[in-house]
């Protein structure tokens, strides 16, 4: 079960699958492998890339194709999964690169792949065959949580955390997918917040008309304590966190509440939503973070303030981050969400040069 040594990035060609191949092909690391269900867009992003840097080939892979999935998954010392919807992915792609002896690398997986990966020890069998799975190497999760744990780490004695994440973006179909299945327990709890040490249901209303440095015009804030702010307030000692997911414009707010309330998985409703709210305000995204010592009455001790054109980018950034951490062993063996094995001080020092966005910590 020896393969090549190749970084293998399936959805490489997609939005947040091509900023992770540009990434690790300026990094130089080792030959890279973009794979998709289109052959012919694989091998133009290949084909693409500057002179100069490593080997880059691309080729076919189809998830719903065990035999196809495995032909790839052989050629390859590391796997970056950029396919989506990631609820329908689920743990498929990582099964295969534990079987072939390859680490993984996920862009989103979150809670539900955690959950599968690490159920009837199977945690355990990564250790084993030395092998890591990084989960959650996205913006959001991901960013979302090393960005305030980095401001945390500046801020010794915080005791109050408020998080404003989102914008108004296009959407891709994967990604509509995602937004759409990323509900439910094991994603957070609506109205919720974080305090004393325990979600507290139904405590936060939504804030309309809000005015943030992140985002260039008045935001609606959405009050959402996701499952992945309650392990930053865990690791961090925060005592008190209010979590709001931001939206931009109207149309995609209105047409995720009508999806869910008719229970829907269709994402073309969702897609033209999106693009409508672009069409308005055009797109931006952002992540702010206020955090204080002791009362939260007054102005905050620190906030971090991130500007982006283009989510996707961010979440190509952290993708790449994870995949060359895990290839210089900075990582150990095993199942992990990013934001608890990358270091925060250092993935925001980087992203502050990287061009993905730009970062100011106040």
């Amino acid at each position: 079960m020896h393969h090549t040594a190749a970084i293998g990035v399936i959805g490489g060609y997609g939005a947040v699958g091509s900023a992770v191949v540009r990434r690790l092909h300026r990094a130089g690391v080792l030959p890279l492998l973009v794979g998709g269900r289109d052959p012919d867009r694989a091998e133009a992003l290949a084909a693409g890339l500057p002179e100069g840097g490593p080997e880059a080939s691309g080729t076919a892979v189809d998830l719903t194709d065990p035999d196809s999935l495995d032909r790839f998954v052989a050629r390859c010392r590391l796997v970056v999964n950029c396919a989506g919807p990631s609820y329908r992915v689920l743990d498929v792609v990582a099964g295969a690169a534990l079987r072939h002896g390859a680490d993984y690398v996920d862009a989103a997986g979150d809670d539900p792949v955690h959950t599968l990966l690490s159920a009837d020890g199977g945690a355990a069998r990564w250790v084993t065959a030395e092998r890591v799975a990084v989960l959650s190497a996205g913006a959001l999760p991901g960013l979302s949580s090393l960005l305030p744990r980095a401001l945390a780490a500046r801020t010794p004695g915080a005791t109050a955390l408020d998080a404003y994440v989102g914008g108004v973006a296009p959407l891709t179909p994967a990604a509509a997918g995602d937004v759409l299945l990323a509900r439910g327990p094991e994603h957070g709890t609506p109205a919720a917040a974080w305090q004393d040490g325990r979600i507290r249901e139904r405590a936060l209303a939504p804030r309309r008309g809000v005015r943030l440095d992140a985002f260039p015009a008045d935001v609606d804030a959405f009050p959402f304590l996701s499952t992945e702010a309650v392990r930053l307030a865990r690791a961090t000692g925060v005592n008190d966190v209010h979590w709001y997911t931001v939206f931009g414009g109207e149309r995609l707010a209105e047409e995720l509440a009508m999806a869910w309330a008719l229970d829907t998985t269709d994402t073309a409703d969702l897609v033209a939503a999106a693009d409508e709210d672009v069409r308005r305000h055009g797109a931006w995204y952002g992540q702010e973070f206020h955090l204080w010592r002791g009362t939260a009455d007054g102005p905050p001790a620190a906030r971090l303030v991130l500007r982006a054109a283009d989510s996707y980018e961010l979440s190509g950034f952290l993708a790449a981050t994870a995949a060359l951490h895990t290839l210089r062993g900075a990582v150990d063996p095993g199942v992990h969400f990013a934001a608890d094995v990358l270091d925060p001080v250092r993935v925001t020092e980087d992203l502050a040069v990287d061009g993905a966005a730009e970062l100011k910590i106040l």
